[in-house]
């Protein structure tokens, strides 16, 4: 069975890092540049020999779970525009938490650009990811699994609301461009519901809708052939991803439209960026950002394909009895890409989550809050 058990843990805390007697080590740690200090947001973090690991949050802090075989493995910690830093877990068992882990800037890569012979064209980098679609991204069905955390945030107190769940999605593959299927299987809440009053739905399945635009369904966004003399590119150099060399193309679309944005109410503004590698032509990450909303989302390679790994969003809702931010990270668990299980369109994906009870028994388990 080709089964990846990914195993990410959300970090919700200072978590520390101990030794149990169970031979159970909880890493908590910080990626910050070598060079600025600050912090290195969404990089992943991957136990060798193995696909378990997970991702940083916005502020480079993360958490994992190593058991006593995994001591003898070292952690790989990779994010565009850096080195890839190799750890050895054993030489971290007896540092203070949390453990600070420094990447170094790749800037060599981006100085390479000016003795190239032939000039980049921006739109023929876009044209090339999009010709490659079918060699980097699956073409058969598979099910992947998702740990999203989506929290509301009051522009007017500090008040929060939390919703965490665990997805199940269904994928018909890429090139078909056919729609992707959901099923929220768990949920667990915290504090008071910001946006009861305006009955706002938590939908937790439409960052990875609305972010993952490669062979999207509804012909929207900048993957689409039809829409490329739409917007304007930039290239912006060169950058690395893990081992690859990837291409920056900045774009701008000058004329928001329904028909190209997917949105019944136009954003203003409607801008992003494509990494995409130089060897392979595979779109590893897109970024979008608009006057209403912003996704992004990383994709990672899977045995020999490129599968969404980590996806955040943030929407602004400035409505009646809307002041709030929600901002969603949905982070890849599980992939199974051998027995896949088909998922109908019955299922509760846009029904309300209050709907759902709380497991709490399995929240426990597999995603222990902080103990105050």
């Amino acid at each position: 069975m080709l089964k990846y058990l990914l195993a990410f843990f959300l970090f919700t805390g200072c978590v520390g890092c101990a030794v149990a007697q169970s031979e159970v080590m909880h890493l908590h740690g910080i990626i910050r540049d070598r060079e600025s200090g600050e912090p290195v947001p969404y990089a992943s973090v991957s136990l060798s020999n193995s696909t378990r690991g997970t991702a940083a949050d916005a502020r480079g802090e993360f958490s994992l779970m190593l058991r006593e075989k995994d001591f003898n493995e070292a952690l790989k910690i990779t994010s565009i525009g850096f080195v890839s830093v190799t750890v050895k877990v054993d030489s971290l068992r007896k540092v203070p938490s949390p453990v600070i882990i420094q990447m170094p800037s790749d800037v060599r890569l981006l100085q390479e650009v000016e003795i190239r012979q032939q000039p980049i064209q921006p739109i023929e980098v876009i044209r090339m990811g999009m010709d490659s679609v079918r060699k980097n991204y699956s073409d058969k069905p598979f099910n992947l699994e998702f740990h999203s955390v989506l929290t509301a945030s009051s522009l007017l107190t500090s008040d929060e609301f939390v919703v965490e769940s665990i997805i199940a999605g269904y994928y018909p593959g890429y090139a078909d461009s056919q729609h992707k299927r959901f099923e929220i299987l768990r949920k667990r809440a915290r504090g008071t519901n910001l946006l009861e009053a305006s009955d706002y739905p938590f939908w937790p399945t439409l960052e990875i809708h609305r972010a993952d635009l490669i062979a999207d369904p509804m012909k929207t966004g900048i993957f689409q052939e039809k829409n490329l003399d739409k917007f304007s590119f930039t290239y912006k150099g060169l950058s690395t991803y893990d081992a690859d060399t990837v291409y920056q193309i900045d774009y701008v679309l000058p004329k928001p439209t329904q028909k190209i944005t997917g949105y019944g109410v136009v954003p203003k503004t409607y801008r992003g960026s494509v990494y995409i590698t130089t060897a392979s032509h595979a779109i590893v990450k897109h970024d979008i950002e608009t006057d209403q909303f912003s996704y992004s989302i990383i994709y990672k390679k899977l045995a020999d394909h490129y599968y969404p790994y980590i996806i955040r969003g943030e929407r602004r809702l400035t409505g009646v009895n809307m002041f709030s931010t929600v901002q969603n990270i949905v982070r890849l668990t599980q992939a199974e890409l051998d027995n896949v299980r088909v998922i109908d369109y019955r299922t509760n994906e846009f029904l309300n989550l209050s709907l759902l009870p709380d497991d709490n028994d399995y929240w426990m388990i597999h995603y222990p809050e902080e103990k105050k």
